[in-house]
């Protein structure tokens, strides 16, 4: 599959792609010495152990072994495939994958965060000079153009070829964007239609996605937002977070709130540090991505069942984070009440006096465990602590998992020892950590530090002129040598990279990512010394056999003439290593 593509342009793309920026917009990374790390988005951890290497570009897991690049990242991440992860990759930055014996050169199309950036500004515009019906809709929900403006608020005419048409060389990457919608029997149309758009961007500010808000009542649905792409996934961003991070005033804490409208109104009267969830419930990303910007988050939610039961669920995603000095608190607005329709009856102060009465995290928490159980009884005592082991166990050790554990011993009458015990038996984490067993033979060890350092070839190769390795045995070494030699500027995610479609591409994607032990300060050494035990055993090899056959059959006046530059080199080895010792 890899061969419709040229390999030369996959290696461009893997060097003009940040692997870190990539995976980090996915998931929240912390910078930890020359690493990046987070809990792993490929199998359920507490502990990170996933760690993104800028420097190679490359990303390994050591509890779950999964090791790749940026390619690798987008088919596991995204479930693509090898041409459909290249292609969006390419159409992020700009690029277009070209295909083997294309005679005619790429064009070069705009980023797809231009492409969305230019859309934005297009739905600006419509909305001042043909979106009548949608200014009418604002001005009655009481938003101002300066708060549409400062949201980037724009207008999808009705028709239903109007984007295609606007942007006719950029269909491809409208299509990839979701923008534009692929009708089973061919041709496409315009995903927004006759909506009120909201741009929605990431944390840096770029625009990834739209939501799009029904101006009549009889449109359905309601909000419809863009499908998941290479730019979005809904249950990993939150609109509206990169305005409220912006202010430049001190921001004690950030509201999460349902919808893009709840944003939008408390923006107009002054509250201008929400972020809704994009049509799902809060998860643990989202919780991950607001302890980088908050010490303090009010989840602020209708007060009928489904508010209470969307509020639990961030109380669950927040688990994780509450020992790292994040604190969470709910507030549950009046009967008939969502945040906008609060803000305009009561006002800002109205508003900020609920958001300040918020009932705090272990408040509510153990206020429903208990709801429908008797604590007083030693039934009702043993159930809560049954009934509260799973989300301590979620939690890591810390502060607060104490403070909640002592909170739960004041309510049955247990010692918090005791409790601890209980939550602890048989409660080991099940995930069994998956480290790369490899056998170290040299050979592997000198794979390996090629491929996790390239540049090591350029600096050792004056010390490696005249070494000869075998050709069966060594292959895989010389090839990537020679790799290097030929492209001095390459890393390991595209030496790992030019290896996928072979038989050996996963046994060195694990030689990428494995812990060979030898310090930074003896690689040189290290693999020096390797090359020149290899390529004297490749030596005495061939002396062995030479000798063997002289003595069965006899050799003949070249291979005997072979032989004796052989002995001469090995005594002249054996010489400069005495040498050496004196």
């Amino acid at each position: 599959m890899a061969g419709l593509i040229p390999q030369p342009f996959i290696d461009d793309l893997l060097n003009r792609t940040d692997i870190v920026e990539l995976i980090d917009g996915y998931v929240p990374l912390k910078k930890r010495g020359n690493s990046h790390i987070a809990c792993c988005p490929f199998h359920n951890e507490k502990n990170p152990s996933f760690n993104v290497v800028a420097k190679k570009q490359f990303y390994h897991c050591f509890g779950c072994g999964a090791s790749g690049n940026a390619i690798s990242f987008a088919m596991e991440y995204m479930s693509l495939g090898f041409v459909e992860a290249v292609e969006n990759l390419a159409a992020r930055i700009g690029m277009e994958a070209p295909r083997e014996g294309q005679t005619v050169s790429p064009r070069v199309s705009p980023t797809l965060y231009d492409l969305m950036s230019k859309v934005t500004t297009f739905y600006q515009h419509t909305l001042k000079t043909a979106g009548q019906p949608a200014v009418e809709y604002l001005k009655k929900r009481g938003i101002s153009g300066q708060v549409a403006s400062l949201y980037g608020l724009g207008y999808a005419p009705s028709g239903w070829h109007t984007l295609e048409h606007q942007f006719r060389q950029d269909k491809k990457e409208l299509i990839t964007t979701g923008m534009l919608i692929e009708k089973d029997e061919g041709g496409t149309y315009d995903r927004y239609r006759h909506r009120i758009t909201f741009p929605i961007h990431d944390r840096n500010g770029r625009i990834i996605g739209f939501g799009g808000r029904a101006i009549d009542d009889d449109q359905k649905p309601k909000y419809l937002n863009s499908p998941e792409t290479i730019l979005f996934q809904k249950n990993r961003e939150l609109y509206g977070l990169h305005a409220a991070i912006q202010k430049e005033h001190s921001r004690p804490y950030i509201i999460v709130v349902e919808g893009y409208m709840d944003v939008i109104a408390l923006a107009q009267h002054g509250v201008d540090n929400a972020v809704a969830t994009l049509g799902t419930a809060t998860s643990t990303y989202h919780i991950q991505l607001l302890s980088k910007h908050t010490k303090k988050i009010v989840f602020c939610f209708d007060g009928d069942q489904a508010g209470q039961k969307a509020a639990w669920r961030a109380l669950e995603s927040s688990l994780q984070s509450l020992n790292a000095g994040l604190e969470a608190s709910f507030c549950f607005l009046p009967n008939g009440h969502d945040p906008d329709s609060l803000i305009r009856e009561q006002g800002r102060e109205g508003f900020l006096k609920h958001i300040a009465d918020a009932t705090p995290f272990s408040q509510f928490f153990f206020a429903n465990l208990t709801k429908d159980m008797d604590t007083s009884s030693l039934a009702g005592k043993s159930q809560l602590i049954n009934i509260a082991k799973p989300y301590l166990i979620k939690m890591n050790d810390g502060p607060y998992r104490q403070l909640l554990i002592e909170e739960l011993s004041r309510m049955s009458r247990l010692d918090t020892h005791r409790i601890q015990q209980l939550i602890e038996e048989k409660t080991e984490d099940k995930l069994i950590e998956v480290s790369v067993n490899i056998e170290r033979t040299p050979t592997r060890v000198a794979v390996a530090l090629l491929l996790q350092n390239p540049e090591l070839y350029s600096n050792c190769k004056a010390l490696l002129e005249n070494i000869e390795l075998d050709e069966a045995k060594h292959s895989v070494l010389k090839k990537l040598m020679i790799q290097i030699n030929n492209n001095p500027e390459i890393r390991t995610a595209g030496l790992v990279e030019s290896w996928r479609d072979k038989p050996l591409f996963n046994a060195l994607n694990k030689l990428a990512a494995w812990e060979h032990q030898v310090p930074d300060f003896e690689l040189k050494k290290e693999f020096v010394d390797i090359i020149l035990f290899l390529s004297k055993q490749n030596h005495e090899k061939k002396i062995a056999h030479l000798l063997d056959k002289s003595r069965n059959e006899g050799l003949t006046d070249m291979e005997r003439r072979e032989l004796q530059d052989l002995l001469k080199q090995k005594h002249q080895h054996a010489n400069d290593e005495n040498a050496n010792l004196e």
